[in-house]
């Protein structure tokens, strides 16, 4: 995963030392929205309506984190345009106190990751020298680590798939520390259509919409002076 996302860099950024250039890490936390699942396999088959965990589960096992690279197209004459790659793990879990799922359902979550993988526009707006909001918006890949067991239990799914379109939305502000480094906070949500395939036979669809609350840190290379 991390090869194919540092290719897809360098595919799209292929004048990145001699333009503006900016390399982002951030993390966070997410919440999810309640949404249907349907589930078809040979030990039970029907739709469900799943209240979804998101990072305040006791038993959490994985940070949120995320990278994205973000070409500004200040060299034509646009610098408040730009293109990024944006890579987003986040993590989400059925409830299965409700009898209804957890009567269905041994193990129901996303807990290895609702990774999202998107090619997103931005256009940021500078407040002054130093404050810059923006937002942007993208379409990708979701790629969730998927992890069912039923009940009556006949076999557990447990890996990554590629299991459909993820679209997402986003809005922040940024601050400049100066030497190319600044630190930004930003809301992101991301809906995702997913259809899984089960170990054994049968499926399992959901969408899922998923609020982030991220904070992060960016270098810049190229581009204008932060202070001049």
């Amino acid at each position: 995963m991390r090869a194919f996302i540092a290719g897809c860099l360098i595919v799209l950024f292929p004048a990145a030392a001699k333009a503006e250039f900016q390399i982002s890490v951030y993390g966070g936390g997410n919440t999810a929205s309640n949404s249907d699942v349907t589930l078809t396999s040979a030990a039970i088959s029907g739709t469900f309506g799943v209240e979804w965990l998101g990072g305040n589960s006791s038993e959490w096992r994985e940070p949120y984190y995320g990278v994205r690279g973000t070409y500004w197209l200040t060299d034509f004459g646009m610098p408040n345009w730009g293109a990024a790659i944006d890579f987003t793990h986040a993590t989400v879990e059925a409830d299965l106190s409700d009898p209804a799922v957890g009567g269905a359902f041994q193990t129901l979550e996303f807990t290895n990751g609702i990774n999202s993988l998107t090619l997103n526009a931005l256009y940021r707006m500078p407040l002054t020298n130093r404050f810059t909001i923006y937002a942007g918006a993208g379409a990708g890949a979701s790629i969730p680590h998927v992890e069912v067991e039923t009940i009556p239990y006949t076999t557990k799914t447990y890996e990554f798939q590629l299991t459909g379109p993820v679209v997402q939305g986003l809005i922040g502000a940024s601050m400049t520390l100066g030497y190319g480094f600044s630190v930004f906070g930003e809301y992101k949500a991301t809906y995702s259509w997913n259809d899984a395939d089960l170990v054994g036979g049968g499926s399992l669809e959901t969408e899922l919409l998923v609020h982030h609350f991220v904070a992060g840190l960016s270098y810049t290379f190229g581009g204008p002076p932060a202070f001049p």
